[in-house]
């Protein structure tokens, strides 16, 4: 039984259902469908700790390759036998000597991080969040902080529309907010990013922002979107 309605995503309704959330500190799972996908998000505490996807394109053997973790061979091999008993692909990695413990948590984290990352480029579709549903105990789980994710997510996006809408034209103003020093400091932002944040302690106009902060333009505008979102920046 869910605890809020079945609801319709639009363009901005992940990142600030996320942060909702958060702010709330909810336990529970957070589902999103569209056509035959689903991605159910697991938050405790209103920090998302696992994921899970029906998408074929979000297993673990992808986070595997892209870490050049395991070898192809290895890696279909293991597949095989997975699939014939029924285990894990992980454990199986691990207990044959092809993958040590320490990797495997770090991709199943990366895995997590992108299934849920990868719920941030859905325009579309339905969600409903179930409190109190919370993975196994033996699940591996994602240690980052609520408003890292978030930002992760929106720095993930792919649509120019989607962020142009938001962050609009070179003249709107921007300034950081009186929280923007705490908020970075708990999402753990790099240095570079970092300094849109300093800059802003004054109004600048987005033109500004470009011209000063040695950040491609596409992503200072998608940290811009997501400093909004957190409450890191206001326009003035």
């Amino acid at each position: 039984m869910t605890d809020r309605p079945v609801m319709q995503i639009r363009s901005q309704t992940v990142p600030e259902l996320l942060l909702k959330l958060y702010q709330e500190e909810e336990s529970g799972r957070l589902m999103f469908r569209r056509l035959r996908l689903e991605k159910s998000l697991y938050l405790q505490g209103g920090t998302v700790v696992f994921a899970a996807s029906t998408d074929r394109d979000d297993r673990l053997i992808r986070s595997l390759l892209r870490g050049g973790m395991v070898p192809l061979p290895h890696l279909l091999r293991g597949l095989e036998i997975s699939l014939r008993t029924h285990r894990r692909l992980g454990e199986v990695l691990v207990e044959g000597g092809q993958l040590n413990r320490a990797d495997l948590v770090r991709a199943i984290q990366d895995q997590i991080t992108d299934i849920a990352c990868g719920a941030f480029q859905w325009t579309e579709g339905t969600y409903e969040f179930e409190k109190g549903v919370l993975p196994g105990p033996e699940s591996i789980t994602l240690k980052s902080h609520g408003l890292e994710l978030i930002l992760e997510g929106v720095r993930r996006i792919e649509s120019w529309a989607r962020v142009q809408e938001v962050v609009g034209g070179l003249n709107t103003e921007y300034r950081a907010t009186k929280d923007a020093n705490a908020l970075a400091k708990r999402a753990k932002l790099p240095s570079g990013e970092q300094q849109i944040l300093s800059y802003c302690e004054e109004t600048r106009t987005l033109e500004e922002i470009c011209e000063a902060i040695p950040l491609d333009d596409f992503l200072i505008c998608k940290l811009l979107w997501g400093f909004l979102i957190v409450g890191a920046l206001m326009k003035a």
